[in-house]
């Protein structure tokens, strides 16, 4: 059986902006926002799961928060950058925006963002099988954050540290930790909560409790079906079908890897679309179960052919 590489949680920057009563407003001339306005299409098409349209902004917004010397739009752009490539499987790349981004944080004096570049880091360091050197880093971020304060920092740094404890195979430590984190998920927005629902799966899949892993993944699907999140939707569904196949049931485990494979053609990852057509193949034969038309649509889709794409302006 394949094993997914879990993705834990990483927290993309956002720029939020709010209108307030009260006092005259002050005209911000429409270069120096040029930025801004390119970082907020780049997050809108990363929450959908179309990471290489995402990072076509971000390189904009890079340039422009560069030349306009607005040096948290700066930071903000490395640190997406590195996310859609540590994504992408990038990762050295990933590593080196993580390390400008913290570094321009760190001189900003800006130490939520900081803590945030560092998890990113972390994360990539655990794709990258660098297990040693993400829990210095991940023991680095937690030095910056107190236990029990900013919960909405604290629960994400604690997942990554619950991912890096399965991948090192230390299952009792990261169930007791990713349940603490799943006690504190009132702190998490939503799609950290599906990210953590879907590292919790990962564990129930690693620790052959189908049945749980399941339930889990069923969680993080409604959350990531709700916000749109293509890719998240993916993921979930070929997990689930990765834990129908250990419990025998290979109709189901059909049902979930072709619901999966649609949505990774639709939106252009290929490798997912390799990887999950062999399990579906050789789930559909086990359950005797005819593909072809699956089949032909995701062949179709990979070559272009659709009137459709989710990842299209």
């Amino acid at each position: 059986m394949k094993k997914l590489n879990i993705l834990a949680f990483i927290f993309l920057s956002f720029l939020l902006f709010s209108c307030l009563g009260g006092g005259s407003v002050k005209q911000i001339p429409r270069h120096m926002s040029a930025g801004s306005k390119q970082m907020n299409k780049g997050i809108e098409w990363y929450q959908k799961g179309c990471y290489r349209k995402s990072l076509e902004y971000f390189f904009k917004a890079y340039e422009l928060n560069s030349a306009s010397d607005i040096l948290d739009g700066v930071a903000m752009s490395l640190n997406n950058i590195g996310t859609v490539y540590r994504i992408l499987g990038n990762y050295e790349e990933a590593i080196q925006y993580f390390d400008e981004a913290h570094t321009i944080y760190s001189e900003l004096n800006n130490q939520r963002e900081a803590i945030k570049a560092l998890s990113n880091k972390a994360a990539t360091l655990i794709c990258m099988e660098k297990l040693d050197e993400a829990t210095q880093v991940i023991d680095e971020t937690l030095q910056m954050l107190p236990a029990k304060r900013n919960r909405g920092l604290l629960i994400p740094v604690l997942q990554n540290k619950g991912v890096l404890l399965t991948k090192q195979g230390a299952y009792e430590a990261a169930e007791e930790l990713l349940a603490y984190c799943l006690d504190q998920t009132d702190s998490l927005d939503p799609m950290g909560k599906a990210s953590l629902h879907f590292a919790v799966g990962n564990l129930m899949l690693k620790t052959e409790r189908p049945v749980d892993a399941i339930a889990s993944f069923e969680k993080a699907l409604v959350i990531d079906r709700k916000l749109g999140f293509y890719k998240g939707m993916a993921d979930d569904l070929l997990c689930m079908g990765q834990a129908y196949t250990q419990l025998g049931q290979h109709e189901k485990a059909v049902k979930s890897l072709k619901r999966s494979i649609k949505i990774f053609a639709l939106i252009d990852h290929g490798k997912e679309v390799n990887d999950t057509m062999k399990l579906l193949r050789e789930a559909a034969q086990k359950a005797c179960i005819d593909i072809s038309l699956t089949e032909a649509f995701v062949e179709r889709w990979r070559q272009g052919k659709l009137y459709e794409s989710p990842c299209r302006d």
